[in-house]
């Protein structure tokens, strides 16, 4: 099996210093582990490749050969910090939609709390966004979430529900930001607001199909005339 190695806590870091050895896999994660610790306080752009290879442990080459570069590293912090995690849902099932969502929404500021600063830190990436990779990253991430609350509510898996849904992802992440970095929201303002919105989302009847006849500008008055179907 393929490892490489790293000073043991206390030792120096020559190379004939005693080594941890770790596979591949689990090196990999240490490297992002930590990284995510430093992407927790500072942006992106303030921390630099030393500083990742140091917080890890490692040389810097390192870096370079798990990831490629600097970014590639942030890629896989950011997309590890932003899934919402599947596991530990409750079991709601046989309880109201109402009930369901407050059930659901309160388990989401959970994993917040739990994961929430590396996940809003990265998440909030602002001078990042629209970057297609990270853009991609992003939604990824709330078209999962959105089929995780479809699930948790008993509703089906539909394209439109979900297409309804993504957008209070990035609802859920500003009111995690000023509930937990700002503290502008206590965490019932911040589950109120966040359930009602998804219920909003989800409830709201949209017709299936706009039977009224179809109106266009007419050419000669300027006004707006019925079109035969």
């Amino acid at each position: 099996m393929l490892v490489d190695t790293m000073p043991i806590a206390g030792e120096t870091m020559r190379m004939t210093a005693t080594r941890l050895r770790l596979a591949p896999a689990e090196r990999r994660q240490q490297i992002i582990d930590s990284a995510r610790l430093l992407y927790s306080d500072r942006p992106y752009d303030e921390v630099s490749t030393s500083e990742l290879a140091e917080a890890a442990g490692v040389a810097r080459g390192l870096i370079n050969h798990y990831f490629g570069d600097k970014r590639q590293l942030f890629l896989s912090v950011m997309r590890e910090s932003i899934l919402v995690p599947q596991h530990g849902l409750p079991d709601v099932e046989g309880r109201p939609l109402e009930e369901r969502t407050r059930i659901t929404m309160d388990w989401i500021l959970d994993a917040a709390t739990t994961y929430g600063q590396a996940w809003i830190s990265a998440s909030g990436a602002a001078n990042l966004h629209g970057s297609s990779d990270i853009q991609a990253i992003v939604d990824e991430a709330d078209d999962r979430a959105a089929r995780l609350v479809l699930d948790a509510l008993g509703l089906p898996d539909d394209a439109h529900l979900r297409a309804r849904l993504r957008p209070t992802a990035a609802l859920t992440k500003a009111v995690c930001r000023e509930w937990l970095q700002r503290g502008t929201f206590t965490r019932d303002e911040a589950l109120d607001l966040l359930s009602d919105a998804v219920l909003l989302f989800v409830q709201k009847d949209v017709p299936a199909h706009d039977t009224s006849p179809r109106r266009s500008l007419s050419p000669t008055t300027g006004h707006l005339t019925k079109e035969d179907t």
